[in-house]
């Protein structure tokens, strides 16, 4: 029970009792003085009408007429119970009753209040010789309706009173514990490592100093978490950046490699560029540092600013004369045409000073890659690429076996367009899963990856058929159609986790259908996990953050993949408050293992404070899990741990 109750109940239990007191008091106050009231008025009735009777006393005892007609008159002009006229000896000469009826008052009322109607008494006299003793009681009726009213108004007043000292209680509560539920809200907030400052202090001396003290804590706590983030940002960028140009470095290039080989989707197929610097070592000596360092850094804008385009892209210096590209979904055509821009560019940006220095040219080897490729293969075959095009002693770039092979690849938009509908009503739209798993081998969850099978049962891989569906615009009707098959599964006790699209989230309608889903299974606790790569996630922040308080607020997860620290700041995490991230091995390994730990424990200290997960990818082989747990990384994820099933 909160607070705010607790004190309302006692000071409303207080009140009533005060108030009930008096109106009692007053109620029993006003009980007695009508009683005696009813009192003094039947005796000063029987005191006058018994002196009027004294002077009408027949001779004749049988004769009564005049003495009735004048108690006849008294009764019927006053509201009287009973007048009883009796001589001497207790025999009734006259009497006049009225039966006792209270109309337009509760019988509860008339039961539960008792009212004690006493009856006056006086002594008729002939002279000195006594007569007899009249007697007159009032009707009680009388009383009960001049006590009901009295009860009315006090009842009416109470209640008004009640409900003004109530409305001010409220309010007067509400004012003094506003801070106190400031509070509250700052320590709920630390938790969820929202840092709030309250910057009105309330009057109250110990509410006062309870919040300054708040304040100062959380100033603390966030500049604790803003250091810890600086920290592993900087760590970062020595770790996988080159120096002198801010690109990714080798380890960076391998890292991200890595990663989208294993993301089984349309990005784990692209090209990759490796370029060279023919006769580097000469020109730095014959121009100086200088003018090599300034060329460089133009290079390096313009392989951002030609890759611009491509989503994912990877650009980095390899080694001093060494650069590559990584061109996720970019088929031969589209390679070749940003290869040109970027040639065209660095020759355009080129001194003097370069140009005249023999055998100073842009050497390049291009490649295509796909998830059945391992990083040894594909740099062997961009090697073999790039040492053919140095034979060319001219700036050029060589192509290796950039081919479509998939039979797929020559079918046209309206064939595609049948294969894929068909695919969606015919349930071709299947889920590999592949399980990521704690070291002692319990599944976690459960991976997504999405396929399609044809009507002849061939099944064909994301990078296949996912450049086509945004061409079709069934972007949305494939991803609805996941949705529903993980919510199936998660209906059979599977946790499952798929990957969700910025295009999905982007969209109103999308989140309206999916939202109903979520109402439709609120009670059935499904265990469903909700991620996207670190790149669509800073690119379309503010989406994924209203996305990811949708998924929480109906009890599922949402989940970072592809993880790694870019120029974005780390604060961004406690925005989208992830369940877990996934990062390739080596981002961790590299971490932990560059002589810097206290940089991995800094990067731990900031994922535990969300409650965030960590969960190794890419672990391909028993030394890399091995790696992880000395970390340690409970959670692992690879070919190693478990393949992609159907």
């Amino acid at each position: 029970m909160t607070l705010f109750k607790q004190i309302a109940i006692i000071f409303s239990l207080f009140i009533i009792l005060i108030m009930g007191s008096v109106m009692y008091l007053n109620f029993n106050s006003a009980n007695n003085f009508i009683q005696n009231q009813l009192y003094t008025t039947a005796e000063d009735t029987a005191t006058s009408l018994g002196l009027s009777l004294s002077m009408n006393i027949p001779q004749n005892s049988e004769d009564l007429s005049t003495m009735e007609t004048m108690i006849n008159a008294i009764f019927d002009r006053g509201y009287y119970e009973s007048i009883i006229l009796k001589d001497m000896d207790g025999k009734v000469l006259i009497q006049n009753k009225n039966i006792l009826k209270v109309k337009n008052i509760p019988n509860w009322f008339i039961n539960n209040i008792n009212i004690v109607v006493p009856t006056a008494k006086t002594q008729i006299s002939a002279g000195w010789i006594p007569y007899g003793t009249l007697s007159v009681k009032l009707h009680s009726g009388h009383a009960y309706m001049q006590l009901w009213n009295i009860f009315t108004e006090i009842l009416e007043t109470f209640s008004i009173l009640i409900c003004i000292v109530f409305l001010c209680l409220y309010f007067l509560l509400k004012f003094v514990l506003k801070s106190l539920k400031g509070v509250e809200n700052q320590a709920m907030a630390i938790t969820n490592n929202d840092f709030i400052i309250q910057e009105k202090l309330p009057f109250t001396t110990e509410f006062k100093n309870v919040i300054k003290g708040m304040n100062k804590m959380v100033v603390k706590v966030k500049d604790i978490f803003e250091h810890e983030a600086l920290m592993v940002q900087k760590y970062n960028d020595l770790l996988y950046n080159d120096q002198d140009t801010g690109m990714g470095n080798r380890k960076f290039f391998s890292l991200r490699l890595s990663s989208l080989l294993n993301q089984n989707d349309a990005k784990s197929s692209g090209t990759i560029v490796i370029f060279v610097l023919n006769n580097f070592i000469e020109a730095k000596k014959s121009v100086g540092y200088k003018v090599l360092n300034d060329y460089i850094n133009k290079l390096a804008e313009i392989f951002y600013n030609t890759t611009s385009s491509v989503e994912e892209r990877v650009v980095t210096r390899l080694k001093d004369s060494e650069f590559s590209m990584i061109l996720p979904e970019t088929n031969y055509e589209n390679t070749k045409k940003i290869i040109n821009h970027f040639l065209q560019s660095a020759e355009d940006i080129t001194p003097n000073e370069l140009r005249k220095i023999p055998d100073f040219f842009i050497s390049g080897g291009a490649t295509y890659y796909n998830e059945e490729d391992n990083q040894k293969e594909i740099l062997s075959r961009a090697d073999f690429a790039l040492s053919s095009a140095k034979m060319k002693n001219e700036t050029y770039v060589h192509f290796h076996e950039i081919k479509n092979d998939e039979s797929l690849m020559e079918l046209g938009q309206e064939e595609w367009y049948k294969l894929i509908t068909n695919a969606i009503k015919n349930n071709g739209i299947k889920l590999a899963l592949q399980a990521v798993k704690d070291i002692d081998g319990k599944i976690f969850h459960q991976e997504a990856y999405l396929r399609m099978s044809d009507d002849k049962g061939n099944i064909y891989p994301a990078r296949i058929f996912m450049p086509m569906l945004n061409n079709l615009d069934l972007t949305d009707d494939v991803d609805k159609e996941v949705i529903t098959i993980a919510i199936k599964l998660a209906q059979r006790n599977t946790s499952i986790a798929i990957n969700i699209a910025p295009s999905f989230i982007k969209n109103n309608e999308n989140l309206y259908w999916l939202e109903n889903i979520f109402k439709q299974s609120t009670e059935q606790n499904l265990q469903v996990s909700f991620e996207s790569s670190n790149y669509s996630v800073i690119n379309n922040l503010e989406n994924y953050i209203n996305f990811s308080k949708l998924v929480q607020n109906y009890n599922y997860s949402f989940g970072i993949d592809n993880f790694n620290i870019t120029k974005q700041n780390l604060e961004y995490l406690q925005d989208i408050k992830p369940a877990y991230i996934k990062a390739d091995k080596s981002f961790f390994i590299d971490m932990h293992d560059d002589g810097k730990s206290n940089i991995y424990e800094s990067f731990k200290l900031l994922t535990q404070s969300l409650d965030i997960k960590l969960i190794g990818t890419a672990v391909e082989e028993e030394l890399q899990c091995n790696n992880l747990k000395e970390i340690p990384i409970h959670l692992m994820q690879g070919a190693y741990i478990q393949k992609p099933t159907l």
